[in-house]
C-alpha cells in the first residue's frame, strides 16, 4: 500500500492583489475571509465610510499545488468614497470628467503575527496618489485602513512595515522613512494602538515621528531585503552586507546598531550592484526561536558544488558573532532520505527559507523546465529539507508564478484561531480612535518582505 501523503504545509501567495474591476463578485474558488470590524486611520474625510464596504477573499492552492492568491472588492458606496477622497487633491476639477480611477494591491506581508499587510493604492489621472496600509489581524478578524506614512515624508529601505504586538496583543507598526523637508533625514515612523486612538493634526495622523537617526553604515543607500521584529528589536537585514537594529520599545529616540553578515558572506560594492536584484535568490534571515539565522547558497560552476551554509547570530546585540553550524554541498542534499524517492531533479536550488523549527524551504530550478515560446505552464518543486537529519521532509510544486515575487505563507492561512474577537477588538480600541510554514505545527518564518 502506498504512503499516505502529508498534506502541504504551506503555500505561495502571489504579491499581486486582484482587484478585478472593484464591485465585481469574485469568480467562482475564492472564499470570504471574516470581518469583525472594520476601522480608518488619518484616511481623510471619506475613510471611515469607505472602509466598511472593503472585502476580502483567498483562494488557496490545491495541495500538491501550491499557487494561491488574495483579491479585494469593494461595494459601489466604497468606491465612491475613494472617488471622492482622490478628487480632492485634484486642483483642476474639469479635467477629472474623461478620467475614471484605478487601484492596486501589493502584499507587503502574510500571516505574520498574525498579520497580513496590503499597500492598496488609488490613482487618477491629475490627483495626487492615494495609498494605504491595509492590514488584516487574524487574532481580532479585524480590518484597518492605515494612512501610509505621514505627509512630508517617503518610505526608504523598504516599504515593508515592521510588526509588533504589545501587551494587550495589539499589533504596531514601524516603518524606516525619510524627511522631504526642510532638510531630508531619516526618522523612525510608529503607529501603536495609542497613535491611533489619538491622532495628530499635524499631518502625521496616527503615526508617532521619533527622532532622526544617524549611522556611518547608513551613509550608503541600504536595501532592506528581510524585515521582522524579534522580541523588542526591529531588524532591516540588507542581505549583500549586514542587519541594522533598534530597539522598538523607546517612546523618543531610536539608536540604531549594525551587524555585518560573516565575513565570507560580504559582498565588495561591485558584486552589491550586479547581485542585488538576486540577492534573495541565494540568501535569506529570519528569526527561529530567539535567534537569527542566516542561510547563504554559494553557487559554482556546476550545480553539485554549490554550498549551503547556515549561520546563528550569538551573543545577543551587545557582543554578537556569527556562528556557523551547517556547511553542505548540493551534491549531498540530493542524497538525503526521500530526494529519490519523490523523483526530485538534481538541480541547483534557489529561494532558501527557515521555518521555525530551523528546517530549510527551497525551490529546486531544474533548468530543463526553463520557459520556452512552446512552454506556456512551468512546475518547480518546492522541498522543505531537516538539515541535521538530512532528509526531505515535504515537496508540492508551483506553477504560474514569478517566484521573486511570491510569499510563502502557512496552510492554516487566515483560518480562525481565536474567540471573543470583537469584544476583544473593541477593548483595545477605544471609541475615541475612527477606525506568515506548518509543519507539525511549526510555521514558516517568512524574511520580511519575504517577497521572496
Amino acid at each position: 500500500m502506498a504512503a499516505v501523503r502529508r498534506p502541504s504545509p504551506i503555500f505561495l501567495l502571489g504579491y499581486k492583489v486582484d482587484m478585478g474591476e472593484f464591485t465585481d463578485e469574485p469568480e467562482h474558488g475564492w472564499k470570504e475571509i471574516e470581518c469583525a470590524s472594520k476601522r480608518a486611520y488619518g484616511c481623510g474625510q471619506h475613510g471611515k465610510e469607505a472602509v466598511e464596504g472593503l472585502k476580502l477573499y483567498s483562494r488557496l492552492g490545491d495541495d500538491p499545488l501550491l499557487t494561491s492568491s488574495l483579491a479585494i472588492r469593494m461595494t459601489e458606496e466604497a468606491f465612491q468614497r475613494f472617488d471622492l477622497e482622490i478628487q480632492l487633491t485634484c486642483p483642476l476639477k474639469d479635467l477629472l470628467v474623461h478620467h475614471r480611477m484605478f487601484a492596486g494591491g501589493i502584499i507587503q506581508m502574510a500571516d505574520e503575527q498574525g498579520l497580513t499587510v496590503i499597500i492598496l493604492t488609488f490613482v487618477r489621472p491629475f490627483c495626487r496618489d492615494l495609498t494605504y496600509y491595509l492590514v488584516y489581524d487574524n487574532t481580532t478578524a479585524s480590518l484597518s485602513l492605515i494612512q501610509y506614512v505621514p505627509d512630508l515624508f517617503a518610505t526608504v529601505c523598504t516599504s515593508k512595515p515592521v510588526a509588533k504586538r504589545n501587551g494587550s496583543d495589539d499589533f504596531e507598526l514601524f516603518v524606516m522613512a525619510r524627511e522631504l523637508a526642510p532638510v531630508p533625514c531619516r526618522i523612525l515612523c510608529a503607529c501603536t494602538p495609542e497613535t491611533r486612538a489619538n491622532q495628530a493634526s499635524d499631518g502625521t495622523g496616527p503615526w508617532l515621528i521619533k527622532k532622526h537617526f544617524q549611522h556611518k553604515e547608513f551613509e550608503e543607500p541600504i536595501i532592506a531585503h528581510v524585515a521582522f521584529s524579534l522580541q523588542s528589536k526591529g531588524i532591516w537585514a540588507d542581505l549583500s552586507r549586514g542587519l541594522m537594529y533598534c530597539n522598538l520599545d523607546t517612546s523618543d529616540y531610536n539608536e540604531f546598531g549594525f551587524i555585518r553578515l560573516p565575513r565570507e558572506c560580504l559582498l565588495d560594492s561591485e558584486e552589491e550592484v550586479v547581485s542585488d536584484g538576486l540577492v534573495k535568490v541565494n540568501r535569506t534571515m529570519s528569526c527561529v526561536g530567539d535567534s537569527i539565522w542566516f542561510v547563504c547558497i554559494d553557487h559554482a560552476t556546476e550545480p553539485a558544488d554549490a554550498v549551503v551554509k547556515i549561520w546563528t547570530l550569538t551573543g545577543n546585540f551587545q557582543k554578537p558573532r556569527w556562528e556557523k553550524m551547517e556547511e553542505v554541498r548540493v551534491s549531498e542534499i540530493w542524497e538525503f532520505d526521500g530526494f529519490k524517492e519523490a523523483r526530485l531533479p538534481k538541480a541547483p536550488l534557489a529561494y532558501p527559507l527557515l521555518t521555525e523549527g530551523g528546517a530549510l524551504c527551497v525551490t529546486i530550478a531544474d533548468q530543463s523546465k526553463f520557459p520556452r515560446h512552446y512552454q506556456p505552464l512551468v512546475e518547480d518543486d518546492i522541498c522543505i529539507f531537516d538539515m541535521s537529519l538530512k532528509r526531505l521532509q515535504w515537496h508540492g510544486f508551483a506553477h504560474n508564478y514569478f517566484f521573486t515575487k511570491h510569499l510563502v505563507i502557512p496552510s492554516d492561512f487566515l483560518q480562525s484561531k481565536h474567540a471573543s474577537r470583537k469584544r476583544k477588538f473593541d477593548q483595545h480600541h477605544p471609541a475615541a480612535g475612527p477606525l506568515a510554514l506548518a509543519l507539525a505545527g511549526s510555521k514558516v518564518v517568512l524574511p520580511p518582505c519575504h517577497i521572496i
